[in-house]
């Protein structure tokens, strides 16, 4: 199968399950984006944080050097907005897990019910195939599971996107190279 017809083949896959989970709960689904964007970019954020803690401590040991005193404050107030940066990122993450785990059961349930709507339809003879019976029972157990791993997937890629560049940003200042090393450690993966 040509590169060109699978890759056609899985976006048709990915927006038909988009649009399954879409149907199913447009607002957990939006959640899920919001909170995907949201962790793509706080990681990076941390790490500007980090710096801005480091440059901190430099100037407060100059100060200290100097005057033989130094403020707490101005170190003590990016520690502060990294640590709510760590904790929005854990609340982030929990609220993928819970707003997944809830998707999950309702596109089950949705997903159970076009099943039934279909069956409904069918004669007696198609459910004596015993190969048809077998891709019913097989679509049934894994409802829950496909549309929204495939999904999930879908939004954890652009998450990884939207991390890379932000910390593709970051680098650039710090130093064209890292990025350009950057870059290449990911083609890999990609």
């Amino acid at each position: 199968m040509p590169l060109i017809s699978r890759l056609n083949n899985l976006f048709d896959q990915a927006r038909r399950a988009l649009l399954l989970v879409w149907a199913t709960s447009r607002g957990l689904f939006l959640g899920l984006v919001l909170a995907t964007l949201i962790a793509g970019v706080l990681p990076a954020l941390a790490a500007w944080l980090g710096q801005r803690i480091v440059d901190a401590v430099v100037t407060a040991m100059q100060l200290h050097a100097q005057q033989g005193d130094a403020p707490l404050w101005p170190v003590l107030r990016y520690v502060l907005l990294e640590a709510g940066v760590l904790a929005l990122l854990s609340g982030t993450q929990r609220a993928l897990s819970v707003q997944q785990s809830l998707l999950r059961v309702q596109l089950g349930q949705k997903v159970n019910t076009l099943i039934l709507e279909k069956a409904q339809t069918l004669s007696l003879v198609q459910f004596e195939n015993s190969e048809f019976y077998d891709k019913l029972v097989r679509v049934r157990r894994e409802a829950s599971t496909r549309p929204l791993a495939l999904v999930m997937k879908s939004l954890g890629l652009i998450q990884n996107l939207i991390m890379l560049i932000s910390f593709g940003v970051l680098l650039v200042h710090f130093s064209p190279w890292a990025l350009l090393l950057l870059v290449i450690g990911a083609l890999p993966v990609f």
